[in-house]
């Protein structure tokens, strides 16, 4: 079955049913399974890349959209390592996914830490810090379906080596706004205006739009605080970004050559080293990322901090 297929079967089953969270339990082995099938990823992978611009528009993320359909997202996250190769620090902010559930399952590499925290616990506030309480601390490793629920804070931290995950997305229920975002799908521009109008409108929630304040938090002065102005456009600079894919496709052994030559003159010319190496099969070094050090903290703030409290 080809790889678009069985992403619109994934679509479909969260479409067709108001309780998303058995669907998330329905498809834990079956996520399982095309997280190791490499044939499903490679199919994947050349039907996103393909896209008009992906190396000069998308290339500046770590990640890999291969479905969008309404509140369903299928996807691939990379986890390089930070560049100097310090451990214990930061992917991103303290983060949740506001009203998103999450499936998620290893690809490739030996996983990564990570920090899960009681449903909700964001939402206590005393005098500007923020009473996060732990539930569960754990490496996220290979063979296994990890569950993220919807207003979940969590944190994950760099790995040693490149790992990368199959995530599924959908809403944690029937949201209003789905036959909207289904009739504008192919018009993004349109989709993020009316998406802007009703945020300023202050009408979010009746249209099932996610929150985008109060989302993101970090440790401060010994205390957990709320990330004001948290922006993220991209991940880090393109020729880094581009880095980390192509070693990622070496990695789970991508090796269309043809393909790639075919993909050359799309590819940004400071990145064409790196995919001279991958159609040469010359080794990738597995330099990781720089990133944005406003997103960098590390395990032991984080847990002082929760700790003080």
């Amino acid at each position: 079955m080809e790889s678009s297929i069985i992403l619109k079967n994934i679509a479909k089953e969260f479409h067709n049913n108001d309780n998303k969270y058995k669907i998330h339990n329905k498809l834990n082995n079956y996520i399982l399974n095309l997280s190791t099938d490499r044939k499903f990823l490679i199919d994947s992978l050349k039907n996103c890349i393909s896209r008009r611009n992906f190396f000069l528009n998308d290339a500046q993320n770590l990640f890999f959209y291969l479905l969008i359909e309404g509140d369903v997202i299928v996807a691939i996250n990379l986890f390089p390592p930070i560049k100097n190769k310090e451990i214990n620090i930061t992917h991103d902010n303290i983060h949740h996914h506001g009203w998103r559930l999450l499936s998620t399952a290893l690809i490739l590499g030996e996983g990564y830490e990570t920090i899960n925290f009681k449903r909700k616990s964001h939402e206590i506030v005393q005098n500007n810090v923020v009473k996060l309480k732990i539930e569960d601390s754990f490496k996220h490793v290979s063979g296994d379906v990890k569950f993220i629920d919807s207003e979940q804070a969590h944190v994950v931290f760099q790995p040693q080596s490149t790992s990368a995950t199959l995530a599924v997305w959908s809403s944690d229920r029937t949201l209003r706004n789905q036959k909207l975002k289904k009739l504008f799908s192919n018009f993004p521009s349109v989709n993020k205006f009316i998406s802007n109008s009703i945020h300023k409108l202050k009408l979010n929630n009746f249209f099932g739009l996610n929150k985008k304040d109060g989302v993101y938090f970090h440790p401060e002065n010994g205390k957990i605080v709320v990330t004001k102005n948290y922006s993220k456009p991209i991940d880090g600079e393109r020729k880094e970004i581009t880095h980390c894919m192509f070693k990622f496709f070496q990695d789970i052994e991508f090796k269309d050559m043809d393909f790639f030559r075919s993909l050359k003159n799309s590819i940004p010319i400071e990145s064409h080293d790196v995919c001279e190496k991958l159609i040469a099969n010359e080794e990738i070094e597995d330099f990781g990322i720089i990133g944005d050090s406003r997103r960098r903290f590390t395990r032991e703030q984080i847990l002082k901090a929760i700790d003080d409290k």
